[in-house]
């Protein structure tokens, strides 16, 4: 299991601590938690997808980022291996890129509806980044 992943029970949904020594290491593991909540089985590469999403705060970037990535696990039956992800601040907006090889899914073993707002704060503590995502069953 890796240690910057933390499963979590939540009533009728399920969470994820997550952590990263910079932000962008905190979007990757927060991919990889959903995954891991998800349990995915592949199959082989598809193709290669880049992503740009734009947003104010870096909560609402990180919830419109792992939404997306649940409508293309769920909807399109594609997994998305991050290859490169970038963010930066430019005129008090955030900019999300991702580049992402595409993989065709087998299987899912757990239904993610949706990432939630649901006490999600991006905090830095000790020179590292937290954040506690809860997932919509």
């Amino acid at each position: 299991m890796n240690k910057n992943i933390e499963i979590i029970n939540h009533t009728a949904d399920i969470g994820v601590n997550v952590y990263g020594r910079t932000i962008e290491e905190l979007f990757i593991n927060s991919l990889k938690g959903l995954y891991e909540i998800m349990r995915i089985k592949l199959n082989n590469i598809e193709n290669t997808v880049e992503i740009r999403i734009q947003e104010e705060e870096l909560e609402n970037l990180l919830v419109k980022f792992l939404n997306e990535m649940i409508y293309y696990a769920e909807t399109k039956k594609i997994f998305g291996e991050i290859e490169q992800l970038k963010i930066e601040r430019e005129n008090n907006k955030y900019n999300l890129f991702v580049k992402l090889i595409m993989k065709k899914i087998k299987d899912i073993e757990k239904e993610i509806k949706a990432a939630t707002y649901h006490n999600l704060k991006i905090e830095k503590i000790s020179g590292k980044y937290k954040t506690t995502i809860i997932f919509d069953l």
